[in-house]
């Protein structure tokens, strides 16, 4: 969607001028200008229809013919704002007076204006205007990018002729890949997002690719498709459908149904993802984890969703309850957050007398999501002994109260979620095996953020929006640098909830009119997420009987110009490990200028690799940077890789994240 540009004001020329000046703009598609010349028609035309950016002029008349009032026009300032702080605002003026220029600049921006432009006859105003129209345009378009939940233009093409294949390029603007192998179309799925396959079914080879490819990803739809225009060709579709194929058609020479059959199953996976449109992103693990949902959801049996903290647990099950079609409530209780002696009565109700605060009869949770769903988050809290009441209603449909004898029959779906590990916990008899398996029917399968950093943008955009909302700010983008910051944070304290958080802090505590989040508003938060993380695995080592107390020693003298390192980037602001750095850190740590400092670096990076070899083997430089603890620091990453390339006389590969068996590494 084009952002929308109201101009206000009773000079036709300027108008047209402007008009003029954006008209590339209009062309490519960027932007859409309107006018107004009066007070009364730009009143009108807010309240009809908000502009996402306004040019309005100081003086205007109030209706056409009238005279022309000073300042009329920052009566439209409060027609603006006062329904929203996301359009921006441009005051423009060919006042003269020095005094009333600055008068109306501090009141005004005060009031939510973002910016002034004088109307000054001795310089380029009208192009100084339609660059900040179009920078402002331009943060509008990207960020409606990211605003847009997009599905995928990606299809895989399986058992398909080169002439079928240059059918369908001819035909249709889709992005097709054509793996030679089922292994080749999982993993292409698992690379990024893919919207739908065309399954050629012209041989069995079609038949058997689709039911084992719906075996591993039964959420993308599969069109079948054969050349055969006969009954054979008919009866070939047939047989696709009934191994699960959406869709079909035969490829016939003039009027075919493949363009209908093929936007059928794209539009069947853009109504899926929908159900679930408030988990954001569009990572393949996150769209896999929906289509796991999405097939959780069909029938009562019971769904488990496996993550983090943060990760969406509660986002997936309400989605799997609108997706079930169930006519009944969603209802959700966290299993950690109710006292042991409350947790059954909020579960199962009681009777009115059944214990000595049991003034009123009360229905529990079960009863009150009769027909819908049940949501029991943090499941492995669940004390043991309501874990054997739990497992007899889930194999009975039915509840007794406390303090009743009676039997209620309830037709519920239950969502149970955690961020432990149940197996773990059944091992150790912490949790009931035939519980585990009773509620492990189906299991959804969360992503960290850490593992879909290429979501953050994203998110980031959508936490911009809501928060501008909430907190009246004008914030509608974040500069590239900034974004970056953000999402070289591993987020393993909280995820999406966390980053929610962080980004709650930055848009509430920026100036009102700021439009563009930049790295300075981030950098007073970072630190406290960085080293929150850092406290957590900072510097974990094993040494072993082949170690030395050298060994030692020298990773005790890498950690330490690490560790200083990180304090001089944070006091300094700095963005990358310079030579002021350096040199702070020898001051502090009292190191010759003799290249110990660099030695001490190079033996933390040898040793790093030779603690991780002896564990897994391979040692990579992901590895190693979590090791050193750098991981989550740009500067210190990029500086560590830096003397890792110089230290292996570049056998390392600063892209690779495998180490090589032979070269430099082995040498560690």
């Amino acid at each position: 969607m084009r952002p929308r540009l109201l101009v206000v004001d009773d000079e036709i020329g300027v108008v047209e001028s402007l008009r003029k000046s954006l008209k590339g703009a209009v062309n490519e598609g960027v932007l859409d200008v309107h006018h107004c010349l009066t007070f009364a028609d730009a009143e009108k035309f807010i309240k009809d229809s908000l502009p996402d950016l306004a040019v309005i002029d100081l003086n205007l008349p109030e209706t056409e013919g009238g005279m022309v009032i000073d300042g009329l026009g920052r009566e439209l300032i409060d027609v603006i704002r006062g329904a929203s702080t996301r359009t921006k605002i441009i005051m423009i003026t060919g006042e003269t007076n020095r005094c009333v220029q600055d008068k109306y600049l501090n009141e005004d921006f005060l009031k939510g204006v973002n910016d002034f432009v004088l109307k000054e006859s001795r310089t380029p105003w009208i192009g100084t205007l339609t660059e900040k129209i179009l920078y402002l345009a331009n943060l509008f378009v990207k960020a409606e990018k990211f605003l847009v939940r997009e599905i995928s233009d990606r299809i895989v093409l399986f058992n398909i002729n080169q002439g079928m294949t240059r059918y369908f390029r001819n035909k249709f603007i889709y992005d097709f890949v054509m793996p030679l192998s089922l292994e080749e179309a999982i993993a292409a799925c698992e690379r990024s997002p893919v919207c739908a396959g065309v399954v050629g079914v012209d041989n069995r080879a079609g038949y058997t690719f689709i039911r084992r490819f719906l075996k591993h990803r039964k959420d993308i739809p599969l069109v079948a498709v054969t050349t055969m225009a006969d009954v054979d060709g008919f009866e070939a579709l047939k047989e696709a459908m009934k191994e699960g194929a959406v869709s079909g058609a035969r490829l016939l020479d003039d009027d075919d149904y493949i363009e209908e059959a093929l936007n059928r199953a794209v539009e069947l996976r853009r109504g899926k993802l929908g159900k679930f449109s408030e988990l954001i992103g569009n990572h393949p693990a996150l769209v896999r984890a929906i289509g796991e949902a999405e097939i959780a959801a069909e029938g009562v049996s019971p769904v488990m969703v496996i993550g983090e903290s943060g990760t969406g647990k509660d986002l997936i099950a309400r989605g799997i309850h609108s997706h079930s079609g169930r006519e009944g409530e969603f209802v959700a209780i966290n299993c950690a957050a109710i006292p042991e002696n409350l947790i059954e009565s909020e579960l199962f109700g009681h009777e009115r007398g059944a214990f000595t605060s049991a003034v009123v009869s009360k229905k529990g949770l079960f009863e009150v999501a009769d027909r819908g769903t049940l949501f029991l988050d943090e499941i492995a809290e669940l004390p043991l002994q309501l874990q054997t009441k739990l497992l007899r209603v889930m194999e009975t449909r039915s509840i007794r109260r406390i303090g009743s004898s009676e039997e209620i029959v309830v037709n519920v779906k239950v969502i149970t979620a955690t961020n432990r590990d149940l197996s773990a916990l059944v091992r150790d008899g912490c949790f009931r095996n035939d519980l585990y398996q009773r509620l492990n029917v189906f299991s959804v399968q969360l992503p960290s953020l850490r593992d879909r950093k290429s979501d953050i943008p994203r998110l980031v955009y959508y936490f911009i929006s809501d928060f501008s909302d909430k907190y009246g700010k004008g914030v509608i983008g974040i500069e590239e640098e900034a974004l970056e910051v953000a999402q070289e944070q591993s987020w393993s304290e909280g995820n999406v909830r966390g980053l929610r958080n962080f980004m709650e802090k930055v848009i509430a505590s920026i100036p009102v009119n700021k439009e563009v989040i930049g790295v300075d508003d981030l950098l007073e938060e970072i630190p406290s997420i960085s080293s929150c993380e850092e406290e957590k695995d900072s510097y974990v080592v094993g040494f072993h009987k082949g170690f030395t107390i050298k060994d030692v020693e020298h990773w005790a003298k890498a950690v330490a110009c690490i560790e200083h390192l990180k304090e001089v980037l944070q006091e300094f602001d700095s963005l990358k490990v310079g030579e002021r750095e350096r040199k702070e850190v020898k001051k502090r740590l009292d190191i010759k200028n003799d290249g110990t400092f660099y030695i001490n670096i190079d033996n933390g990076i040898t040793i790093a690799f030779r603690i991780i070899r002896e564990k897994n083997v391979h040692a990579s430089e992901s590895d190693v940077l979590k090791l050193l603890s750098v991981d989550a620091h740009k500067a210190l990453r990029l500086f560590i890789l830096d003397r890792i390339n110089r230290r292996f006389n570049g056998d390392v590969d600063l892209g690779a994240y495998a180490s090589r068996d032979s070269g430099g590494l082995s040498k560690v």
